[in-house]
């Protein structure tokens, strides 16, 4: 940590140096986990608009995230699964939010299927291996994660 202001109180620096690392968090996490600057578009026009898409998605992302859980949530509304490290977090990873914003766009879709189609199975299975969490069975499977 660096500072070129000598009489800079040391609240007032480790105030900066917090705020930097969430910035530095958000840009590792645009890079690697959206993309930004991996494009695979050939047309001109969307070489130079897809960082600008990106990041517009990933900052509503955030802001989905923040009306729905709070500023200061540690979790979304799905409870961790049990063989996950327990550990506090300081916020909610963008891993986390993409997979319930994934659940939630699946789940509606396969309820929309559901509704609109004649050719599947129209009970609901519930998941009762979890007694506390009462989820039907195609909501369970999107539950589930990987890392």
């Amino acid at each position: 940590m660096i500072c070129t202001d000598p009489d800079m109180p040391l609240e007032k620096i480790l105030q900066y140096y917090i705020w930097r690392w969430d910035i530095e968090v958000n840009h590792r996490d645009e890079k690697q986990i959206i993309g930004v600057g991996q494009a695979q578009v050939r047309s001109e026009k969307s070489v130079n608009r897809h960082p600008t898409f990106a990041v517009a998605s990933y900052s509503m992302l955030l802001l989905a995230a923040a009306r729905a859980y709070g500023l200061n949530a540690t979790e979304g509304t799905l409870p961790p699964p049990k063989w996950r490290n327990q550990e506090n977090k300081q916020r909610i990873s963008t891993q986390k939010l993409i997979q319930q914003l994934r659940s939630e766009v699946w789940s509606y879709a396969l309820e929309q299927n559901k509704a609109n189609s004649n050719d599947f199975v129209t009970q609901i299975e519930m998941n009762t291996k979890c007694p506390e969490l009462r989820l039907p069975l195609y909501s369970t499977v999107l539950y589930a994660s990987t890392g």
